[in-house]
């Protein structure tokens, strides 16, 4: 089953299955693994699957152990040609409704948010409320955005340098891949403050002219962003394969809907996978030299309470 709401929009619900798809997908709702590799779209079916996922518990780092890797990070980010790294944890809790249940009250506590709810025999069980655009749009007019910078959402006081560094690095990024695929009338509105649930973020939009060819190719080059992964991209993409000890599966990947005439991808982040009885959310935060452990693993706390508040 998959359950899903774009922001404005109704919800839609369907029965059928997954399937791992490398084809560039014509039309359909399709999910990426973070690092691009697996590519799966949902398949319209009024059979009834039964839901056998062998599904293993992952990987719950202490805070300990997290404080004592993020200190080894930020020393790397000071000494080597890293900009930023995203590190990321899993945070579990138990879970006593359905995801079904969960979803709902997720539509209703953030209007503004893309939220979705599956449970595949393929993939498991996923939830997730996430406010990242990775690219909007339709005909020839397209959108995406930086969403870099948290704090929480009553916390009054200026950002900080370390805020603004982490958004320039993602904003950089995105204003470059954008150009490179030729785009014409390319303008950006930001960075700006940004609401989501309980958090506060610093987000720059860019809105551009081009083919859906042409937003296709960006979306799949500005996968995985900055936002989720750091600067150098490939540098820090292979920190993250090497040293978490987790593996994100669909955390920060791509989800949403596209067709021929219009796309409506989101970057899955505020996302959990459900086991039993057992909720695992994946959260994560961006490194840079500036960065102190122990307000990192608080931001993470921070992003966790998206779905826990409504438990």
């Amino acid at each position: 089953m998959l359950y899903y709401r774009f922001p404005g929009l109704s919800i839609v619900s369907n029965n059928g299955y997954f399937i791992e798809d490398q084809t560039p997908v014509k039309q359909g709702f399709i999910l990426s693994n973070f690092n691009n590799k697996s590519k799966y779209v949902f398949v319209d079916s009024d059979e009834s699957t039964p839901f056998d996922c062998e599904c293993h518990p992952p990987y719950v780092i202490s805070q300990g152990d997290y404080l004592k890797q993020a200190r080894e990070i930020v020393s790397l980010l000071r000494t080597s040609s890293l900009e930023k790294l995203v590190y990321s944890r899993i945070k579990s809790e138990k879970i006593s409704i359905s995801g079904k249940e969960l979803f709902e009250r997720l539509t209703n506590q953030y209007p503004s948010a893309f939220v979705y709810y599956f449970k595949d025999a393929l993939l498991g069980e996923w939830i997730g409320a996430t406010p990242e655009i990775l690219i909007k749009g339709s005909g020839q007019q397209f959108e995406s955005m930086s969403l870099a910078g948290t704090k929480k959402s009553d916390d009054q006081s200026p950002w900080g340098e370390k805020e603004h560094e982490e958004q320039a690095f993602v904003s950089r990024f995105l204003h470059d891949v954008i150009l490179k695929q030729g785009v014409t009338e390319l303008t950006t509105d930001g960075p700006k403050t940004t609401l989501a649930g309980p958090l506060a973020h610093l987000r720059t939009d860019f809105h551009w002219r081009s083919t859906q060819e042409q937003a296709w190719k960006i979306a799949n080059e500005l996968h995985p962003t900055p936002a989720v992964s750091g600067t150098p991209k490939q540098t820090a993409m292979e920190w993250i394969l090497d040293h978490e000890r987790h593996e994100r599966q669909f955390y920060a990947g791509m989800i949403g809907f596209v067709d021929e005439e219009h796309m409506n991808l989101y970057v899955n982040l505020r996302c959990a996978q459900i086991q039993g009885d057992q909720i695992y959310l994946y959260v994560g935060g961006g490194f840079t030299a500036d960065s102190i452990p122990e307000k990192e693993w608080e931001e993470t706390e921070n992003k966790s309470r998206t779905l826990l508040n409504l438990l």
